[in-house]
């Protein structure tokens, strides 16, 4: 099972907000991660490579860049996880996301699945496989997504076996997954930062307001400025 870890940072890189679940359900205290410098949610080991690629990044004008990163917060946290940094531009205190990923191993990658299901067991390459192909789309969800015969390339696989075995295992096509995680990504911009909405469809990749605005509504039935404004009404 894949989980991620986002954190919200300030200009000065400390954190202001987060989005966590424990594999076990077990609160986590905020009091760990609020406030902290985010170099210190990092095992030692880490922080040294963390201050050499954030120094580099505010330093030029990319918008993200990857890393591998261990947290020293949580014991489940505490191995080398898939991670992405980006910049929030706009208004308001966050400046930059961090997004970990992490697949649960302490079970197979398919065993929350229904047992009739119907689904045939799958080898541990492909658990691999798919695994690296959902962390890629996780990691893409400001852009459009390749197309299949590229994914396909990417991941030296074949179209086929992309289209129906994600399918099988996500219950939804790659496309539509990125689809939803991105909505998902838009509602978390919206419920922890002050971005308005046109720089978060801006930020989001999607062509043009009405562009976002369609999707968000037809994800989660309300347009994203209504959404808004129960959020901060809350």
């Amino acid at each position: 099972m894949v989980r991620s870890a986002v954190f919200i940072l300030d200009e000065d890189l400390e954190v202001l907000d987060y989005s966590y679940r424990h594999p076990d359900n077990e609160e986590v205290e905020s009091s760990k991660i609020i406030g902290k410098a985010f170099q210190e949610l990092l095992i030692v080991k880490f922080q040294g490579q963390w201050q050499e690629k954030i120094a580099d990044f505010l330093d030029n004008n990319a918008q993200s860049f990857n890393l591998n990163l261990e947290y020293q917060f949580d014991e489940y946290l505490k191995i080398s996880l898939p991670s992405v940094v980006s910049r929030l531009k706009g208004r308001g205190k966050g400046k930059f996301t961090v997004t970990s990923y992490h697949l649960d191993t302490s079970k197979d990658f398919f065993s929350e699945l229904p047992k009739d299901s119907g689904i045939k067991s799958y080898s541990k390459w492909d658990q691999k496989l798919f695994h690296e192909i959902h962390i890629y789309i996780m990691h893409h969800l400001e852009e459009t997504l390749k197309p299949l015969d590229q994914l396909a390339e990417l991941f030296n696989t074949n179209e086929h076996k992309i289209k129906t075995v994600f399918k099988e295992i996500f219950g939804c096509t790659p496309f539509q997954y990125h689809a939803r995680e991105r909505i998902k990504r838009c509602k978390f911009l919206i419920e922890t930062t002050d971005l308005d909405l046109a720089k978060i469809s801006d930020k989001m990749g999607f062509g043009s307001y009405p562009h976002f605005s369609k999707s968000f509504k037809e994800k989660t039935k309300v347009t994203p400025k209504h959404y808004q404004k129960i959020i901060r009404n809350s």
